[in-house]
């Protein structure tokens, strides 16, 4: 009876320890996947942003000169940032995270969302403070450079601000399943000592 037992929790522990690995590897790939997809996104909206740029700022006067000047100049960062991003992710693909190790990243990755979320809300701040100080201006070159410049600065600001708010909502919902696992542990008093009791 003893051996028929410990040949069960055994069994258990080894179905425990399988899902518990599949878990964690589910949240690992879940978060390569979105950034992988979100740095994509970025290049291509930069890709974009620095041919339209170039082209529609020749073929312009005035204040939208500058506007397709500064979306082109202002996404070779973006573009920079994406490539970065994009090569750290197929270099983390085949990393393998325990929970608490996956826990953190989830956590980090939710921070700098927060972050980059905050520096976005500046960027735009400073997009509309350009745009008011070309009012301001009496040389009507400055005036339509400093309105050009800050609106583009706005537009990006918001751009990266929709992306940065969508991506904190996804990997939130990712660091969600992880709190729910962590709410199935239970420490219990036990003979001898403490247990640990798990509900599936």
């Amino acid at each position: 009876m003893k051996k028929i037992f410990i040949l069960l929790i055994s069994a258990s522990f080894i179905i425990q320890t399988e899902a518990q690995k599949d878990f964690n590897d589910s949240i690992r790939i879940s978060r390569n996947h979105l950034t992988k997809n979100v740095m994509i996104v970025l290049g291509s909206w930069s890709a974009v942003n620095i041919a339209s740029g170039f082209i529609l700022a020749d073929r312009t006067n005035g204040e939208a000169k500058y506007f397709w000047r500064m979306n082109a100049y202002w996404n070779f960062i973006n573009l920079g940032l994406a490539g970065l991003g994009y090569a750290g992710v197929r270099q983390a693909i085949n990393a393998h995270y325990g929970f608490t190790e996956n826990y953190k990243a989830q956590h980090a990755m939710e921070k700098l969302y927060l972050f980059n979320m905050g520096l976005d809300l500046a960027y735009i701040a400073g997009g509309f403070y350009l745009r008011e100080r070309g009012y301001r201006e009496t040389d009507p070159r400055k005036q339509d450079q400093f309105r050009g410049y800050g609106s583009s600065i706005a537009v990006q600001g918001g751009f990266l601000l929709l992306m940065d708010c969508v991506m904190y909502a996804l990997h939130h919902k990712n660091t969600g399943r992880m709190n729910n696992k962590l709410q199935r542990f239970e420490i219990i008093a036990a003979p001898g000592g403490l247990g640990i009791n798990y509900t599936f």
